[in-house]
């Protein structure tokens, strides 16, 4: 009865402004749906992107404070009966736009309990609204893309009205273009080609007859050189059905199957070794080769946005590893749920990812994502004991932030910075008004995921250029051969130590609370890790915890969780210098051909220091 009463109250709120409402033509009709769960004092602990799309700045309220008065006694009726069951009510509801919404809403718990007070979860959506409708299309939408994405061919569109011809394949719920020019831009291309065969040309020109003549479905087959001038050796079988709109051809459809020869060579990131195997996400060279092909083939729109896990060693430390893999597999699904096509994210390394967006028509949706991500990570983990997990955000956006993939990773790495000394659990959008222009040699330091795609052969001809340089100006090179070894080889820190008590000489990379030190070397245990050419790699410092106490000390307080090692002794056995690469919070998979360059660079660097030593030596000596 309950229910009843005030879904006919609600109905004769509306009243004759039903028409009115739909047809308002100084406002556009949009679907008012929306889900929160609600904490102690009945405000938003968490709520979905629509619900903040609904509210605006007023989802800061609590429930009864945007409730119409009239209402308030229902809705705190209703919620004094949730233990009976779930609850619906209709009540007017003050939205983003100062106006009241005629809401249906369906109140019912959801087992959590904060602060003695039994949390329950409000689904709420406009009763002029169709929520089944809304939910089945994006249900819709959201499967057949799924569908599309398992496809392994190439999809086609052909519109009449703008005669533009498309090609393109669908990868994690986002399509990939392989071609898009105009249809007779097309024709001309191809017939006019050099390297097509007479055979190719004659049945891409029945394609083009058969499109102009409007057939409603038919199948054939294409050469792929034919769709794309980089494509060649694969046929495809091509099916294409026609779509009307107003009794006129709208559209024609088609999907296009490979029937000989090999799949075209699609980008890594499209390869099944780009996963991250802990997150699903892509990899960081993925991510990053992502990155660089959406901003050079971009118009604008595009936002790069670098996340980090606030204090996720105290989570490590605190919990245990293993916890802390689930928290970043957690993070990562709700970061794919909320992106939904937008975008594409990758783990970066360690505890940070990095996002892609795109398809994001304004900066308000952008906040209203990075705002839910936040606090749908925040609300996954509210039962969790002394335990508030949040994030930090930093996000630059293409063209405005810059041109290239290092300008707008750099800016969004640096309001990644000012979020975490702000006080963390924030985002930052890139303002040179408000953080100045922020490019410059320093910050470069961080944009090594372009340069570590590069292959070994750039690899090969960077470290023969560094051994060079080491052997032709000794020391005095070692600042600049760091940071390019770093660049090169993805190495998140780095450090030479010498003297006679090992003391930090110089480094390069991001270090948290930095070695002073590193004493523990001129232990004879410690020394015995180290191979005959003076190289030692841990791949987890949680090995040396009962081995080498004091070097797990001091390479946990750095946060290194892997480490390559490179040391140089004098003639009777003392150590001199000790080179380490350091990995923070991650242990990365580093080929055998990198390791072995690495090493190359690693020695010469531990011999340069410890001659620098000598010579020191001998000056003091005199």
């Amino acid at each position: 009865m309950f229910f009843y009463d005030a879904a006919v109250k609600g109905f004769e709120m509306l009243n004759s402004n039903i028409t009115q409402y739909r047809s308002d033509p100084k406002e556009d009709f949009q679907i008012y749906y929306g889900m929160a769960s609600i904490k102690n004092d009945y405000a938003i602990a968490n709520g979905d992107e629509r619900l903040y799309h609904l509210l605006g700045k007023k989802a800061r309220y609590k429930i009864p404070e945007l409730l119409h008065p009239e209402d308030v006694p229902d809705f705190l009726e209703a919620v004094e009966r949730l233990a009976e069951g779930p609850q619906g009510l209709v009540a007017r509801l003050m939205c983003e736009n100062d106006k009241y919404r005629c809401m249906y809403m369906l109140l019912k718990e959801n087992g959590h309990e904060i602060d003695g007070f039994r949390s329950f979860d409000i689904e709420m959506y406009e009763i002029m609204s169709m929520m089944n409708r809304y939910q089945n299309y994006a249900g819709l939408v959201s499967k057949y893309r799924g569908f599309m994405t398992l496809y392994p061919g190439l999809f086609m569109e052909y519109e009449y009205r703008t005669d533009m011809l498309q090609w393109y394949e669908y990868y994690d719920m986002i399509s990939i273009p392989v071609c898009r020019e105009k249809l007779e831009d097309a024709y001309s291309r191809v017939t006019g080609a050099e390297n097509i065969a007479p055979e190719q040309k004659a049945e891409f020109e029945i394609f083009y007859e058969t499109i102009r003549q409007g057939r409603d479905s038919f199948k054939l087959e294409l050469d792929a050189v034919t769709l794309n001038p980089e494509m060649s050796g694969t046929r495809y079988e091509v099916k294409c059905r026609m779509m009307y709109q107003n009794d006129e051809r709208e559209k024609l459809l088609g999907i296009a199957s490979v029937i000989s020869g090999e799949l075209p060579k699609s980008n890594y990131y499209m390869s099944e070794t780009a996963i991250d195997p802990g997150t699903g996400l892509l990899n960081k060279r993925a991510i990053n080769e992502y990155a660089i092909e959406k901003i050079q083939g971009s118009t604008g729109g595009l936002y790069l946005a670098i996340i980090d896990v606030d204090d996720f060693k105290r989570i490590n430390d605190g919990f245990g590893h293993m916890f802390g893999d689930e928290v970043l597999s957690k993070v990562a699904e709700i970061i794919r749920s909320i992106l939904t096509g937008r975008g594409m994210a990758g783990r970066f390394g360690g505890d940070e990812f990095m996002l892609v967006f795109e398809n994001v028509d304004s900066e308000e949706t952008l906040r209203r994502m990075l705002s839910t991500i936040s606090k749908h990570v925040k609300w996954a983990f509210v039962d969790e004991k002394q335990l508030s997990i949040s994030l930090s955000i930093g996000v630059s956006k293409f063209p405005e932030d810059g041109a290239t993939y290092e300008d707008l990773f750099m800016k969004a790495d640096k309001c990644l910075y000012i979020a975490k000394a702000k006080g963390k659990d924030r985002y930052i959008i890139y303002n040179e008004e408000k953080h100045g222009n922020i490019v410059n040699e320093e910050d470069s330091v961080r944009s090594i995921g372009l340069k570590a795609t590069d292959t070994s052969e750039k690899k090969c001809s960077v470290l023969m250029d560094l051994v060079l340089e080491l052997h032709r100006s000794g020391m005095e090179a070692v600042p600049d051969v760091m940071k390019q070894m770093q660049a090169y080889f993805d190495i998140d820190g780095i450090a030479v130590y010498g003297g006679s008590h090992m003391e930090r000489l110089v480094s390069a990379g991001r270090y948290l609370n930095p070695i002073q030190n590193y004493d523990c070397v001129f232990q004879q245990e410690y020394r015995d890790f180290f191979d005959e050419d003076g190289y030692y790699i841990e791949s987890g410092i949680f090995c040396l915890e009962q081995r080498m106490p004091r070097a797990f000390e001091l390479n946990r307080a750095q946060e290194i969780e892997e480490f390559m090692q490179f040391l140089a002794v004098g003639e009777n056995g003392v150590p001199k210098a000790l080179v380490s690469f350091d990995f923070f919070n991650r242990r990365p998979k580093i080929s055998a051909i990198d390791i072995g360059m690495m090493k190359t660079v690693g020695r010469l660097l531990a011999e340069v220091a410890a001659e620098r030593q000598r010579e020191k030596g001998a000056c003091n000596d005199l």
